[in-house]
Parts: structure tokens; C-alpha cells; sequence
């Protein structure tokens, strides 16, 4: 790999031209002559001779030289010389307008409904809590008080979490399963609450501070309902036009089958692939199938069809079921995949953009600096997280407010998932033999998922393949594998825990499982294992 090395910031000189020595015999004159004036330079072209000598020197501070000092290159030069070589960076104004968008794009609605949502927020004083229920009487009218007050007592008199659950019940109200009975006289409307009013209110500067904010919050609470409305409105709006669509084509015959869940669908709502047969697919279908092959760490879309078609989608296709981050995932998987294919060693990668380099293993250097101009974040690369050393992975998690049940939660997560011993990719068997092959482009390691170590069938017990008796089993119960793991993984963490906090019993720490859990757990395992299968019809 090309290494690529950048001068020291503030320390370029350039050497001024040598000046020719007058030839013998001849006189120097008395008066000496007036220099010739330089040339002047288009901005475009002093700008970019500007560049050649200072190649990351931001752009726009070139024009406001060229502005301000001179319309000309070497003089332009000659300034930032004397002034210590020094200039702002192009990669710095790119960062600077990066965190501007970032500043504009704040929703307003999103910062209010974090504020006054917030689980730990504090509960009103008792003076304000007669002025919240009559403001939620106020708005949900036709709501019973009872109900109003029950809501009340579960969010803790808090307006805004309050206001959310009873816009949804009385968005969502069902007369066939009602969560209350809606009184027959609604109620008339509090005058002081009416919009224009409490505005009035608020910029009333001698008015209850704490009043003020209530009213704040009520207004944070319409505008969260305002925005609900008009989201389902265009919901609602869509679906009776897609509607209509299929009417339209269902009586013009221009239905047609998915070739992946073969229902009908209207064919301007599918996408085909780009063969020679044209294979139609639905448009929730194609972008599903995209979802997978980004979890297996694959980028080529290929067609459906059963009928063994190996032909992609062109970009207009994919363009009408592949949303910017699907692109961005599906772009970022192809790059890994070319740089794996290239066959650079300990290549790393920047957990939170698509740059990656080589770098020493992980023992040698414990962190990942990414050079990308748009990140150039500092990672830890054992958790994937912003960098914390010199502290350890768990000290930065427990300072973080990681709890110790969550502790033994990722110890139990962890045993069920293996990585790939070359490429690092994380996968969980879910049934089949024990022989792993990695799925990511330009890997395709093997790899036992007992031991995760690099093999063919000879590694295993099963002698017809060249194995011998006391390796590890190239069939077995894959849930059984499971179990015992997390049962392992869930001890040894109880025993650490434990250690570092004696105040904790064992029951404090047990991760509870509710019965309807578990009666999914088995379920799954009978569909998955046979044993589990047996028990359950003679049980």
C-alpha cells in the first residue's frame, strides 16, 4: 500500500529567486530604477497557483487575499510567508459547514418532545397539577376524567408524556374494543387554554414562571399532535390512492405476479431485473432481499426467479426500491470488498464510516484514527466505540452507566455469536454442520464453529470424510450448543459481578425471562430441533 506523507503545517518556506550579479565594467547607476509593477491574474488563475505551493489551503481564503492584498500569486505567497506560513485548512471549512447543516437541521419538535418526555424528568409542583388536568380536559373533550386522571397518576402528572397517551387512544379509538366510554355531552373548551391566549400568556413577563413553562410544554404537546395528524393524513391519502391504482389495473389486466411472494401486484408498483426475460418482482420483496444481502455483508442484487436468472438490476430499478442509506450500506459493503479482494492484510475499518486501512493487529494498536475528512474519528477497535483509553472496555462501560444485569446480558449475547477468524464478520448458526463458510465478498474463510478454527472436513469426528473420533462433532443440536453456552457465559459473568459488587445477591442478577418469552422459546426450538420437537407432542 502506497504511503502518502503531507509537509509540516506552518513550517514551508520557499527560497526567493537568485538575483543575477552585474556583469564586470559596468556602473551601476546613481538612481536606481523603478520596479516594474506585477502582473495582475484573473482570480481563478491566482487561485490556483496559489494551490500549487500550498495544495490544502481553503479556496475561499485565497479570494479574500486575493481581495484584500493583491491580484497577484507571488504576492498573495510572499503575505502568508511573512505571516508564519500559517492558513486555514480546506478540510477545516468542510467541517465547519458540515456542523452548520448539522445546527440547521435540528427538528425543533424532536429537542422539545426529548425535554419534556424525558423518563427522569421531575414531576410538577402540586400548585401546577389542577392547571394540567384541566388542560387535558380541555383538549380531549369527549375523554372521561376518569380516564384523564389515570393517565395523570401513570406519567407521574407530567404533561407531555400524559398528552401523548391519550392523543393515541383517542386517535386510535376502536368502538368495538373502546379503552373507555366516550361521554355523551363533550365538554366546552377552557378559554384560557385557546391557542392565541396562551401565547398571550406566556410573553406576559410579570406572569408565574412555572405556569409559563407549563403553557411551553402544552404548546410542545399540540405541535407533536398537529405533526401526528398530518402524518397519518398523507398515510391515509397514499393508501387510498395506491387503491385506486389497483383498481385502475385490475380493470385494465395490468396486474401481475411477484416472482418472489406471487401475489399481484399493479405493474408500475414492481421492478424487474435486467435479463433477457424480464422476471417482475414487488417492490417490498426487491428492497427485502437488498436488507439481507447488506446483513451478509454482500452487495450484488441479483434477480429472484426461480428460474436460475443471474441478472442484477439496473441503477433506474434500483432506484424505486433502495432508499440513500440502503445505497450507502450496499456502496460500503462493495468497498470492503474490493479492499479484501486486493488482498491487503489486517485491513481495519472505521465503525462509523466506510473508510479502512491497513493497520498492526489489535494487541500492538488498540485504537483506529480515521483519515476519511468527514469522520477523522478515533475508535476503540475491541467495542467499535468513540475511543475511552487508556481506560478498558468496561471501565468505560461502567462509568457510562452500563448496568451490571446489562453486563451479564452482553456476556450471554456474546457466546452466542462467533466471528469469522479471518475477515472478523459476526455470525450465529442456525442449523446445519459445523464446517462455517463466511458469506462476506473476497473472504469465504472455513472456519469449525466449535473451536473457530480454520478447517476442511478432515477437522471433524466424522471418519467417512476423513475426520477421526474426538474432534469436533460435524453434526449436532445446534440449540443444545446454544444453551449450554449462554448457560457458561451467564455463570462465569454472575461470578465477576458478583466479585465486584457483593451487594448484589444472585437473585438481583438473574435476567428474568416473562413466561410468554419462554413459551416462545419453545416453540421455536420444537420447529428447530427435533428432540425439542419429540418432547413437545408426548408432553
Amino acid at each position: 500500500m502506497q504511503q502518502f506523507s503531507e509537509a509540516p503545517e506552518g513550517n514551508f518556506q520557499v527560497p526567493p529567486p537568485p538575483h543575477p550579479a552585474p556583469p564586470p565594467g559596468f556602473d551601476q547607476p546613481q538612481q536606481q530604477q523603478e520596479q516594474p509593477r506585477p502582473q495582475e491574474e484573473s482570480q481563478e488563475t491566482c487561485i490556483d497557483t496559489v494551490l500549487v505551493i500550498f495544495p490544502d489551503i481553503c479556496r475561499d481564503h485565497v479570494a479574500g487575499l486575493y481581495d484584500k492584498v493583491a491580484h497577484n500569486s507571488d504576492q498573495i505567497i510572499d503575505h502568508i510567508l511573512e505571516n508564519g506560513g500559517s492558513y486555514p485548512k480546506a478540510k477545516d471549512k468542510q467541517k465547519t459547514l458540515k456542523r452548520k447543516r448539522e445546527v440547521v437541521v435540528v427538528d425543533e419538535d424532536a429537542a422539545a418532545a426529548a425535554k419534556y418526555g424525558a423518563a427522569d424528568r421531575a414531576s410538577p409542583v402540586t400548585k401546577l397539577r389542577a392547571h394540567i388536568k384541566e388542560a387535558l380536559s380541555s383538549e380531549f373533550p369527549d375523554t372521561p376524567k376518569v380516564f384523564i386522571d389515570a393517565t395523570l397518576t401513570q406519567s407521574n402528572y407530567r404533561l407531555f408524556p400524559a398528552y401523548r397517551v391519550l392523543e393515541e387512544a383517542s386517535r386510535t379509538f376502536d368502538p368495538a374494543h373502546p379503552p373507555y366510554n366516550k361521554i355523551k355531552t363533550a365538554r366546552k373548551k377552557s378559554p384560557q387554554f385557546l391557542e392565541h391566549l396562551v401565547q398571550v400568556y406566556i410573553d406576559n413577563p410579570t406572569n408565574d414562571a412555572e405556569m409559563k413553562e407549563m403553557m411551553r410544554e402544552l404548546q410542545a404537546a399540540r405541535k407533536m399532535r398537529k405533526k401526528a395528524e398530518q402524518k397519518h393524513a398523507e398515510e391515509r391519502q397514499k393508501e387510498i390512492e395506491e387503491e385506486a391504482n389497483y383498481a385502475k389495473a385490475e380493470a385494465e389486466g395490468t396486474l401481475s405476479e411477484c416472482g418472489c411472494c406471487f401475489s399481484d401486484y399493479p405493474l408500475n408498483r414492481m421492478i424487474h431485473c435486467n435479463g433477457d426475460t424480464l422476471h417482475w418482482f414487488c417492490r417490498g420483496c426487491a428492497r427485502q432481499t437488498a436488507e439481507v444481502e447488506i446483513g451478509n455483508s454482500k452487495y450484488e442484487l441479483h434477480c429472484m426467479s426461480m428460474e436460475g436468472c443471474t441478472a442484477g438490476f439496473s441503477n433506474e430499478q434500483r432506484s424505486q426500491f433502495l432508499d440513500e442509506k440502503t445505497i450507502i450500506a450496499l456502496e460500503r459493503n462493495e468497498q470492503e470488498a474490493m479492499l479484501r479482494m486486493a488482498g491487503i492484510e489486517n485491513l481495519e475499518s472505521c465503525p462509523f464510516c466506510p473508510f479502512a486501512a491497513e493497520y498492526p493487529p489489535v494487541e500492538v494498536n488498540k485504537e483506529f484514527t480515521c483519515q476519511s475528512p468527514d469522520c477523522e474519528i478515533v475508535s476503540c477497535r475491541l467495542c467499535k466505540l468513540v475511543s475511552h483509553i487508556p481506560k478498558t472496555c468496561e471501565e468505560f462501560a461502567k462509568e457510562n452507566g452500563l448496568s451490571v444485569r446489562r453486563q451479564i446480558e452482553e456476556a450471554m449475547s456474546a457466546a452466542l455469536i462467533r466471528k469469522c477468524n479471518k475477515c472478523g464478520t459476526p455470525f450465529v448458526k442456525e442449523e446445519g454442520c459445523n464446517k462455517m463458510t463466511c458469506t462476506r465478498n473476497g473472504c469465504f474463510n472455513v472456519q469449525c464453529y466449535v473451536c473457530s478454527k480454520s478447517c476442511g472436513y478432515d477437522h471433524f469426528n466424522d471418519k467417512t470424510r476423513g475426520g477421526k473420533e474426538g474432534n469436533c462433532p460435524l453434526f449436532e443440536s445446534v440449540e443444545a450448543r446454544h444453551e449450554e453456552e449462554v448457560k457458561k457465559a451467564e455463570k462465569e459473568a454472575l461470578e465477576k459481578v458478583r466479585a465486584e459488587h457483593p451487594e448484589y445477591t444472585e437473585e438481583d442478577l438473574m435476567v428474568k425471562v416473562s413466561e410468554d418469552v419462554k413459551k416462545d422459546e419453545q416453540l421455536r426450538k420444537a420447529r428447530t430441533d427435533p428432540a425439542a420437537r419429540l418432547l413437545q407432542v408426548h408432553g
